[in-house]
């Protein structure tokens, strides 16, 4: 059974970067991670146009292996006090101006998005939405820097889009295979 033991912090930012010994099998090495604050993530679907709405922007990270921003369903992370399905519904309308009814939501799964070196959980959902649930413009938060597109398809287009492994982002692909085969 492995242990660690001597965690400590090597780099505080708006990521935090750790450090650990870690003993395994008789031998005992560093390892690094990134302790990231758990994340929640929604699928949503507009029954009255029967879209998928998903988001559009720039992601610094991967700006240099791909020319295009990503379709992505919306996430964001989990604030501390807040529960994950709190999160969802609370990160939907920023991310898009809908509101979410509780009703209209449910827990998809609860997934490690980069276990090799993030601690970052996704908690997904798939909720639906009416047109008069647009409440707000959406867009994400200036103070967050955020500039986040819209965008809307056909929900047999993302199906499609799904199937023919055209989704770059895991979470999204990961909802969507489950849309594609359970919903």
């Amino acid at each position: 059974m492995p242990s660690v033991s001597k965690s400590h912090s090597v780099f505080k930012g708006k990521l935090v970067i750790e450090e650990a010994t870690v003993s395994l099998n008789g031998q005992s090495f560093q390892k690094q991670r990134v302790r990231r604050e758990d994340a929640s993530a929604v699928l949503l679907l507009n029954t009255d146009s029967d879209k998928v709405i998903l988001t559009k922007q720039f992601r610094y990270p991967i700006y240099d292996k791909t020319e295009i921003s990503i379709l992505e369903i919306i996430a964001g992370k989990v604030d501390a006090g807040e529960d994950p399905l709190e999160a969802a519904i609370r990160e939907t309308k920023e991310e898009t101006g809908y509101r979410i009814r509780a009703e209209n939501i449910q827990f998809l799964l609860s997934c490690f998005s980069t276990p090799g070196y993030s601690s970052e959980c996704f908690h997904v959902y798939y909720a639906t939405v009416r047109d008069a649930d647009k409440i707000g413009e959406g867009g994400g938060l200036k103070e967050e820097h955020e500039s986040i597109e819209c965008v809307e398809l056909d929900s047999t287009e993302f199906v499609r889009l799904v199937k023919e492994a055209k989704i770059r982002d895991a979470k999204t692909y990961i909802a969507g295979l489950y849309f594609a085969n359970y919903i």
